[in-house]
């Protein structure tokens, strides 16, 4: 028998790409005022829920949109709101089937806003989304390794694949925190809208055993407790570790965790705490780089062997590195200048566009910036002001080559603002990492399975009705019938007593095969 090896991997049963349109309509929240004149718009995608039927993956997904416009008032203030979309749009996926792993990426192409008609408060919204989908599935494989003894193997090929270590093990925690509206900000009155993000900042394995860092960021939309009840956000991280058990796991091997959060509750308590209450649920991959050299890929004769395309992603590897921004930017004219800055977030972050070349991705995108900031007015009111910051870098990855996958990760580590005179100064520190993986496909051998022979079994017959003769004892009937005694008193429980029967007497003669 040729040598064989078993492997465990997750096959790609198919993936495709849309352009997807989403139209709808968004609305300036009540407490703020109206559009004199739109600044910027922002705009990203996210999947709410995946649904797969046959041939097909529906999506039902979120368009988030952020506008920053100059207020139509005398003093022509600078604001901002955000806003969602929902909606839902399906990919066509050869072989997808209910059940499968899925990957379901969006990508906002173009987004345009336009005034409606009937309401200037209210803003017509058409964007065109890529979505990609690919579907997986696990199964596992005895892939031929060598070529058998009188045959010849036509070409030969060297595999490199990851092998799954025992199942895909997922499990939901529960991240929760108490915690303080910033001095800065009123306190909240209502809570309108919870955006929230799961992020993983470390991964490691110990034996049977994934360890997870991460950190939910928290996006508060609310009314403020105040005489105009204005309308305010505020951002908080909660950081957050768990332990999910996969066993065989070892240190060494691949680990690769998707966090995702599915409820995220925030609710005022004490003022002017605020209590968030996040589940995230994890689902964890642990996987051994295998290579098998030399694996017979076509075979002069096929007898005995079935051969199957292997379709796998390969992760050629992952690189980080860390991006420093500063930029120092004027006021905006429309907003008082600045006294004293309060505080600095990131209020989003988007990679525009990567390109790999051999041994590098270069990566190009931007952050958003949001400064909050006690005025120079006389009341002193505090304000908050934006700022985007563009970047461009490149992650070293030794085997990257064009043509390539690649995901990258955009992590802000560390945020500062500060007054330049009239200016304001802002550095930020980036961390970002990308992933490139490579989708193979190889012709692979495996032995077909030989069908056992079954040796066939007699069926029972069922019992015969025999009428008692003259002459007859149950010694008698019982070998004319091949079978025993004790046969015939087992299913004729009315004879008590073996040596006694009755002429005439209707009896049950068990069916031989039984004996």
């Amino acid at each position: 028998m040729a040598g064989t090896e078993r492997l465990k991997v997750n096959l790609v049963q198919g993936e495709n790409r849309v352009q997807t349109v989403v139209r709808g309509q968004i609305e300036v929240p009540e407490a703020k005022p109206d559009v004199g004149k739109a600044l910027s718009k922002t705009a990203d995608a996210r999947v709410r829920n995946v649904s797969i039927v046959p041939g097909k993956v529906i999506v039902e997904g979120t368009l988030s949109i952020q506008m920053t416009y100059v207020a139509f008032k005398p003093d022509q203030s600078v604001h901002s709101f955000d806003d969602d979309v929902n909606f839902t749009t399906f990919v066509d996926v050869e072989g997808a089937e209910p059940g499968d792993d899925y990957f379901v990426q969006f990508t906002v192409e173009d987004v345009s806003l336009t005034t409606s008609k009937k309401d200037p408060r209210k803003f017509d919204v058409a964007a065109v989304l890529s979505t990609f989908a690919k579907i997986t599935q696990v199964d596992e494989l005895e892939i031929l390794t060598e070529t058998p003894e009188g045959n010849e193997a036509l070409e030969t090929a060297d595999i490199t694949v990851e092998h799954l270590i025992g199942d895909k093990e997922t499990k939901q925690i529960i991240v929760s925190d108490v915690f303080e509206v910033p001095e800065e900000k009123p306190e909240v009155e209502k809570i309108l809208k919870v955006k929230a993000e799961a992020v993983i900042t470390d991964k490691r394995l110990v034996s049977n055993k994934v360890i997870v860092d991460g950190e939910v960021r928290l996006q508060i939309l609310y009314v403020a407790f105040e005489p105009q009840q204005s309308v305010h956000d505020l951002h908080h991280t909660i950081k957050f570790s768990a332990f999910i058990e996969v066993p065989d796991a070892q240190p060494g091997m691949n680990v690769h965790v998707i966090a995702d959060v599915e409820t995220a509750d925030v609710e005022p308590v004490v003022d002017p705490a605020l209590r968030a209450d996040v589940i995230v649920k994890l689902t964890v991959f642990v996987s051994e780089t295998r290579t098998l050299q030399d694996v017979p890929t076509l075979l002069e004769d096929e007898e005995g062997y079935t051969r199957r395309t292997l379709k796998v992603d390969r992760e050629i590897g992952t690189g980080e590195t860390q991006v420093v921004l500063r930029e120092t930017t004027a006021v905006p004219e429309a907003k008082p200048d600045i006294m004293k800055v309060l505080e600095a977030m990131v209020d989003h972050s988007e990679v525009t566009d990567t390109n790999i070349l051999n041994g590098k991705v270069v990566v190009r995108g931007y952050v958003d910036v949001e400064i909050v900031y006690v005025s120079t007015e006389p009341d002193q009111a505090v304000h908050a002001l934006h700022q985007r910051l563009n970047f461009r870098t490149f992650v070293i990855v030794e085997d990257a080559r064009p043509g390539m996958d690649v995901s990258v990760t955009i992590d802000p580590e560390f945020i500062s603002a500060d007054q330049a005179g009239i200016d304001v100064h802002t550095e930020v520190v980036l961390g970002v990492s990308a992933t490139v993986t490579e989708m193979i496909q190889q012709d692979v051998y495996v032995p077909e399975e030989e069908e056992e022979e079954v040796e066939p079994t007699e069926t029972p017959c069922p019992p015969t009705d025999y009428t008692v003769r003259a002459g007859d004892t149950l010694g008698k009937i019982a070998a004319a019938n091949r079978v025993t005694v004790q046969m015939i008193l087992d299913i004729n429980p009315q004879i008590t007593n073996p040596d006694v029967i009755e002429v005439g007497q209707v009896i049950q003669i068990p069916c031989p095969a039984m004996g």
